[in-house]
This record gives structure tokens, sequence and C-alpha cells, in this order.
């Protein structure tokens, strides 16, 4: 009876271990295969930020060169998409664990000086001395951190070192056999630190002071790792079933604001879908989903009907769009909130729309989070036509409105806004509606909706 059990039992055990070793070398397989994306994504990132260095160094030079006001601003609005850029790459590293504030902080500033200073009319207020000054120091210093950078760059290509093991190494404060990577970053860090000859102007210190506060006074009360994974669920409207993964990683002081970030995978695709979660409040700040994107089929205003549905979905009221960009099949919506008839820039939101299928790729609503607040505003003391005689007579205006903005310094002015073109420009010119004064100029780069 035994052997007749065990004749029976025996193929079956044997199907069954072939089983188990298949799934298991299938599991290995697939673990293996997120490892290798993951890895590729940060030696992607990393070779991103040189990239992005060298060019910015390029510019700053460039900035430093010209002579014509005309050749200028889009020299310095060059300098801003690619600090801004070095600083995106810098956030895709895994860093979380390990101080790179400094160089993050340094970006920060680089890009909030050169945008300033590029919406600035350069013919009403030309680059200063100390701006002069200032340039020419941030040439030096990224000159200096590029190269850092290239040697750090030159010894993962020569030892083939592998971002995975820095991220583990930091994760469980393992000793590395190798730590040139993370050494080496650390004296970038460190150099940066030492840059007390960069004057960015009292502007961008009371901006930085203002953005304090502001992260200082968002509502709500703090939310848990797990908290976090059901918002950002919630938030992209993921069915359980959808769902292969979901990892929180706590993003600890890196940033200005803490957050989780909540990495999704899904069942049906490998492109994962990334999102960030305030620790103070639980409101999703940053979205982005990673899935390639096919030929565009969608026009602009088919594209915002779903941007718009995006928002009125995740209770975002009394939104209005006031520009957009395209680039790479995306459509990129810049939406400020709307108290009554004034608009209020503060409060802004971005949605990047797929224009294949017209799902959303994209979403961050940082300035919308750091910003949003009960207004009680206060009536104009000037009416609109009397703040239109302080506009050049030479701006063929287009639209005028109410709107609060912030100033140089980050501070709210109730103002007018005036839209329209000089020669073949686009400008937007606020004038403050309680003194009548000219508040700032901008030089519209995307088009106005």
């Amino acid at each position: 009876m035994y052997w007749k059990i065990a004749g029976v039992l025996a193929p079956i055990l044997a199907v069954g271990a072939i089983g188990a070793g298949m799934w298991g070398y299938q599991e290995n397989q697939e673990k293996n295969s997120v490892l290798i994306k993951a890895e590729n994504q940060y030696q992607r990132a990393f070779h991103d930020l040189n990239y992005h260095m060298d060019k910015l160094q390029d510019e700053l030079g460039k900035t430093i060169a010209v002579n014509s006001r005309q050749q200028l601003t889009p020299s310095l609005t060059n300098v801003w998409r690619l600090a801004y850029s070095a600083q995106n790459d810098v956030g895709q590293l895994p860093l979380t664990l390990m101080p790179f504030n400094q160089t993050e902080k340094f970006l920060a500033n680089v890009a909030d000086f050169s945008y300033q200073t590029a919406v600035r009319d350069l013919d009403k207020q030309p680059l200063t001395d100390k701006e002069h000054k200032t340039l020419q120091a941030l040439y030096r210093h990224s000159k200096d951190i590029q190269g850092q950078l290239q040697k750090v760059q030159t010894a993962v290509l020569d030892k083939q070192l592998r971002w995975m093991d820095v991220e583990t190494a930091l994760a469980t404060e393992e000793k590395q056999e190798d730590n040139t990577i993370v050494d080496g970053l650390k004296v970038v860090d460190k150099s940066v630190e030492g840059y007390k000859d960069v004057d960015f102007g009292s502007g961008i210190g009371s901006l930085n002071a203002t953005r304090k506060l502001k992260v200082q006074s968002i509502k709500g009360k703090p939310v848990t790792a797990e908290e976090a994974k059901r918002k950002a669920l919630a938030f992209t409207k993921l069915k359980p079933e959808q769902i292969k993964e979901a990892k929180v990683v706590d993003n600890g002081n890196s940033r200005e604001y803490q957050s989780f970030s909540v990495h999704i995978t899904r069942k049906d695709s490998p492109a994962p879908v990334n999102v960030d979660v305030a620790k103070k409040g639980g409101q999703v700040v940053w979205m982005l989903d990673e899935r390639d994107i096919e030929a565009r089929k969608l026009g602009i205003e088919e594209a915002k009907r779903h941007a718009d549905t995006y928002l009125n979905e995740r209770g975002y009221r009394s939104m209005e769009a006031v520009s957009y960009d395209e680039y790479e099949n995306l459509a990129v919506f810049t939406y400020a909130y709307k108290q009554g008839d004034v608009r209020v820039y503060p409060d802004t939101v971005t949605v990047k729309v797929a224009l294949d299928k017209g799902n959303i790729s994209g979403f961050q609503s940082e300035s919308y989070v750091l910003n949003h607040k009960a207004r009680v505003l206060p009536k104009p003391k000037i009416t609109e036509a009397q703040a239109r005689k302080k506009v050049n007579p030479g701006l063929k205006v287009e639209e005028a409105r109410l709107a609060v903005i912030e100033d140089d310094r980050g501070q709210e002015v109730f103002s007018y806004e005036f839209y329209g073109g000089f020669n073949q420009d686009r400008y937007r010119i606020y004038i403050n509606a309680l003194t009548g004064e000219e508040v700032k100029v901008e030089k519209i780069k995307a088009p106005a909706l």
C-alpha cells in the first residue's frame, strides 16, 4: 500500500517541486528586473545631472560675456531652466538619507535669481554691478561643482559602481567596500557650503525666509507612512486589483517640507507611478506617471478638458487655466485659484496631459499647498482706468483683471493685471491696486489661455 501511495505521490511532488522552482525563478527574475530598472534610472539621473551642470556652466559664461540685453534675457532664462533641471536630477538620486541640502539649496537659489532677473525689464532695470559679480561667482562655482561631479562620474564608470549599493548602504548604515560615490558627493556639498561670496540679493533671502514661514504654516495633522500610501493610491484612483506593489519612502529632512514618496508598480505596466505626500496635512504635492508617451493624437482643447476633469475630481475647485506649454507630446497647463473675479497667482497647480491617450502624466501642487488660505481681499483704491494710465502706452492691452501676485520678496500684493503685446513679445504688467505703483513686469514664455 505504501509503495502504491508513494508511486502516486512522487510524480505529483516532483511536479510541485518543479513548479515551485519555476515560481521562485520567475519571482527572482522579476525582482532583478525591478532592481536593474531602478539602477538604470539612478544612472540616468546622475548622468543628466552632469550634463545639466555642464550646460549650466556654459550658459552662466554667456551671461557674463554678452553685451546685448536682448541676448541676456534668453540666456538667463536658460540658466533658470538648467538650474531647475539639475535640482530635479538631484531629487531623483537615492540621497534622502545623506545630506545634500547645500547643493540643492544652491541650485534653487540660482534658479530663483536667474528667473527674477530674466522676467525683469532690463531696459528699465539693467544688471547692477553687484548682480554682475554674482553671475561671475556662480560661473566659478558651477565650474567647481561640475569638475567634482565629473570625478565621481569617471569613478562610477571606471569601477562600475552601482547606485543601488549606495541606497542599500545608506538605508542599513552598512559600511561600503567602496565609498567613492558617497564621499565624492559629500565633498561637493561641503564645497557648496563654503560659497560665502555669492550675494543673491535681499530679494532671494526674503523669498527663502517667506517660504520657510509658509512651510511652517502648512495646515493639518501629521500623517503616517501607511496613511500617506492610502492617500497616494486614492489620488491616483488605481483599483486594488491594478496594483502590484506600493512602496513608501520617508524623505527625511532633505527637502523644504517633510514628505513621503510612494512608488507604485502596476500589474499591467512596467512604468511606475510616483507620488509625494506632505507629512503635515497629507496633501499630494507631486505625481509622475513614467509611462512612455506615443505619437500625439489630441489637440490642446481636448487635453485641457482632461486636465479640468482631473482637478475637479480631486477637489480642486475654482481653478482657472492661465497658461500652457507643449513639449515631447505633453501639454502642460498651469492653473491659478480664483476668488470671485480675482486670480490668486500664488495658489497654482500644474497638470501634464499625455497627448496620445489623454491621461494625466504629471501633477504638481507645491505652490498651492504652501500658499492656499482664506483671504480677505481689500477694495481697490484706484480704478482700472487709473491703473491703465501707469502702463507703458506702447503695450497693446488685450486683457485686464484684478489679481493677487507675489513681489520679489515673496509678499502678496493686490494688483491690476494687464496682459498684452509689445512688438513681437507678450507681457503681463502688474499695478498695485492700492497705491498705483508698478509691482512687476513679466515677459510671457508660455501662451496664455
